[in-house]
């Protein structure tokens, strides 16, 4: 086994000369510091100076002078201190290692002499002396610089500065690198003017951009402005003329006076615009002309037809630079593409917005194109006329919706005639086949003479114009039909109220025979348009065998008082007298408004009937639930005893609950659709129904598992919450004024689909456990069989035959008196809604 070689000792003289590098190290560092200490120090104090933003505060001149002094200074400082500094040689750096080890006599010094003699017993002492210096070289050590500052620097001025840079550093935060670039950069301003030259210059930008002047400062500078702008340049002072250039082009100013000239431009494009005289430059600015970006428009979402209402949504978007000053939407006909677009404006917010969107709902029920598919194009406008269009998007217009069948196949031919002008063979059609049946039209002469007309007017005329006119005769002919005179002369009575109030403005603001004479005719014709609303209204009221909807005398709506303010009016206004045609004016608007509130109780009042009967039939259903939901319970009931029941109740229990779980189900179902029509109905959906229909639901699980035990409590569940949610119905309907029955009577039940639902529930009425429980509420099965209504009046349209029946005069008064007593008490109740407390002094005004 061969043995490891011995470690070779370490080198005493290695480690010596890497202890005189550090000592000459320690050395110059002692030696350069204190040089420092005076220049960093005068640095130090500049930089406190610029982190306070002190420098850029002092004139350009005195800037430039302060930083050329720092910098010799500096210079000044650093050279003194270096100038003496020598590089430390090895004697130096062992003399710092002897000081610093505690090493007396220099032994280090015995590495580089000779002995004096040469004899053996010399020699031999001389080599032990140096072996015991080597021995000592482990022992020496550099020791920390000392460079004595505290000795130059007795007042200790240094942390005083350190302390100063700490703070405005603080203060200046994140401005710091700005500030200090500031203190270093003096800005040198471009050559002054003469003395006693004074300019000013300013660019006016159009004035469809709504930008302030915008004043060039003397200095120079980079400047942008619109295109279009105007330049205008002052020069005050000095006899000769100067010159302005802008690139290659050069102009002159004009003399305003001795020593005053003035220059203009109309800029349209950019560059280096300068102002020099007598060769020398006065000012200079960067000019760059920004060109005017046409507007961009752009549709909203789901344009055209709305889910409810007769107004097509047009929502829109548009922004340019400088505001978009007009905004219309381009329809173009599908099926027609060659027919002339319908433009239709949009109003924006604000005159000339920048950037908006919003939605317009225009009604374009009366155009020819009403329920047709359109090509919708956005166009935008600015003030230079330039112009944006969105992209084109495909949808239906809104149309109104017809009842009346005749009304649906004028509307029908209006709309073949739309996208087949030259083809009028399907609208002719149409008309023809309704004047062979002139019984659709119930006595109304006037609109088959009306459609006659039209019908010969397509025929016989081959002009182009002549569409568009029967087009509106059929739209006004199908208004008739649908709304009848009554709707249609309220209609024109408005029209004439408001032209006849344009008319009085117009003659207040410009007083002169013509204005007058103007305001006279169209007060004529508001006096014809009262005559003819009112005749509508009584021949209404004569055709329904009813009365008028208000009282005449106590709501002083008659109609020859009417006709008296608007002769005076009129004639007040023949005679310049317009102070009393106001007077007039102003009360015959108040009997108008009066007139249109009466009408409107009137509709809302048939409104409230109607929310009252089915509100009736709504709750019948209710009832009827109930029973059913009961023959389930005795079908559950029967199986949890073990007692087979009798008739045709399945003996199987796994089929009768079968059976059971579906009649269930189809419960279930009829219950939403109730629910669903009962919340269009009040506003607001039935808790309890809500618990019955998570009851029936439950049901139908433990059924489906064979639970009958729980399934007849949560069938009892069901029962309860159904009764729960009667009264709650009840409750809703009375909030509403109304005050609903239990059962159906007098309507047609398919009018809101309640019994509907039932009888697809359980045709010919049959209860779950195949006992018929009889006509739903409401329905005809259940009218008297000797032909008589449920107030014991005759169906047969005999008013002899009912002569028998007693008029309960006496509990009509009681039941007035009750009402009467009911809104009273209520109305004592101020802290219902004012909304609600108004409504209830409306009809006590009525008793």
């Amino acid at each position: 086994m061969i043995a490891p070689a011995p470690a070779r000792p370490p080198n005493p003289l290695r480690r010596l000369a890497g202890r005189r590098f550090l000592a000459r190290a320690a050395i110059l560092f002692e030696a350069i510091w204190p040089a420092l200490c005076a220049p960093l120090a005068l640095i130090g104090v500049f930089v406190c100076a610029a982190l306070l933003n002190l420098p850029p505060l002092l004139p350009s001149t005195l800037h430039v002078a302060l930083l050329a002094l720092i910098l010799l200074a500096v210079v000044g400082l650093l050279f003194r201190g270096f100038r003496n500094i020598r590089l430390p040689d090895d004697r130096a750096a062992d003399r710092r290692l002897e000081m610093r080890s505690g090493l007396i006599h220099r032994p280090l010094s015995v590495l580089t002499d000779k002995p004096a003699t040469a004899d053996a017993v010399g020699l031999a002492l001389w080599q032990a002396h140096a072996a015991r210096a080597i021995t000592q070289i482990g022992r020496l050590r550099v020791g920390l610089p000392r460079p004595g500052l505290a000795r130059r620097d007795p007042r200790a001025m240094r942390y005083g500065v350190l302390l100063c840079l700490l703070a405005c550093l603080w203060i200046a935060n994140t401005d710091a690198p700005a500030r200090l670039y500031a203190a270093v950069t003096p800005s040198l301003p471009v050559e002054p003017a003469a003395p006693a030259t004074e300019l000013q210059a300013w660019i006016t930008p159009p004035a469809y951009t709504r930008i302030a002047p915008i004043f060039l400062k003397a200095e120079g500078g980079n400047v942008s402005v619109p295109a279009g702008s105007h330049l205008t340049v002052n020069v005050s002072g000095g006899s000769t003329a100067p010159t302005v250039s802008l690139n290659d082009r050069t102009g002159t100013f004009s003399a305003l006076d001795r020593s005053s000239f003035q220059a203009e431009w109309d800029l349209t494009r950019g560059g280096h615009l300068t102002v020099q005289r007598d060769g020398r430059t006065l000012a200079a600015w960067i000019l760059t002309v920004v060109a005017d970006q046409p507007p961009v428009a752009a549709w909203g979402d789901n344009p055209g037809r709305p889910p409810s209402g007769q107004q097509t949504r047009l929502p829109w978007q548009v922004s340019d630079d400088y505001g978009v000053t007009a905004l219309q939407a381009e329809l173009h006909l599908r099926d027609r593409p060659d027919a002339a677009p319908l433009a239709v404006t949009i109003p924006l917010p604000g005159g000339s917005p920048k950037a908006a969107h919003g939605l317009s709902q225009p009604d374009l029920t009366a155009h020819p194109w009403a329920g047709l598919p359109v090509v919708g194009r956005l166009v935008a406008h600015d003030a230079t006329g330039q112009t944006g269009s969105s992209a084109d998007v495909t949808f239906e217009l809104a149309e109104r919706p017809f009842h009346n069948p005749v009304a649906r196949m004028l509307i029908a031919a209006r709309k073949s005639l739309s996208i087949h002008p030259d083809d009028r063979g399907d609208a002719l059609e149409a008309l023809d086949g309704l004047m062979q049946h002139p019984e659709v039209f119930t006595g109304d002469i006037g609109a088959f003479l009306d459609l006659s007309a039209t019908y010969y007017d397509l025929v016989r005329n081959h002009a182009d114009t002549v569409v568009p006119e029967t087009q509106d005769m059929m739209w006004q002919l199908a208004l008739h039909l649908e709304e009848g005179q009554t709707e249609q002369s309220a209609r024109s009575l408005e029209e004439a109220r408001q032209a006849a109030r344009d008319a009085l403005d117009k003659a207040q603001q410009q007083p002169n025979a013509e204005t007058r004479q103007e305001l006279a005719k169209k007060l004529e014709e508001l006096r014809q348009a009262i005559e003819r609303h009112m005749q509508a209204l009584m021949e209404e009221a004569q055709r329904n065998n009813s009365v008028m909807p208000f009282d005449p005398k106590a709501m002083q709506l008659s109609d020859r008082d009417m006709q008296r303010l608007a002769k005076q009016a009129e004639q007040a206004a023949k005679e310049g007298r317009m102070a009393d045609a106001q007077q007039q004016m102003a009360e015959l608007e108040r009997m108008l408004d009066q007139l249109r509130t009466a009408r409107t109780q009137g509709n809302d009042s048939k409104q409230a009937n109607s929310k009252r009967q089915r509100g009736k039939r709504q709750q019948s259903v209710v009832q009827d639930l109930i029973a059913r939901e009961g023959g389930l319970l005795d079908h559950a009931q029967q199986r949890g005893n073990a007692s087979p029941s009798p008739g045709p109740t399945p003996t199987d229990p796994k089929a009768a609950r079968d059976a059971d779980s579906r009649v269930q189900q189809a419960l279930r179902r009829a219950l939403g659709e109730l629910m669903q029509q009962f919340t269009d109905l009040s506003g607001e959906a039935s808790p309890g129904l809500g618990e019955a229909d998570q009851a029936m639901r439950d049901s139908a699980t433990q059924l489906n598992q064979g639970q009958d035990q729980e399934a007849g409590e949560a069938q009892q569940q069901a029962i309860a919450a159904l009764q729960k949610g009667n009264k709650e119905m009840g409750q809703a309907m009375a909030k509403m004024g109304q005050q609903p029955g239990q059962g159906g009577e007098g309507e047609d039940s398919d009018q809101d689909g309640s019994e509907g639902a039932m009888g697809m529930m359980m045709p010919d009425g049959q209860r779950a456990d195949g006992r018929g429980t009889g006509p739903l509420p409401g329905s005809p099965d259940r009218a008297d069989p000797n032909g008589r209504d449920p107030l014991g009046r005759s169906n047969q349209g005999n008013s002899a035959d009912n002569a028998d029946v007693a008029v309960p005069e006496e509990r009509e008064r009681q039941r007035t008196q009750a009402i009467q007593e009911e809104l009273r008490r209520r109305g004592a109740n101020q802290e219902r809604p004012r909304q609600e407390l108004d409504y209830i002094d409306r009809l006590l005004k009525q008793f």
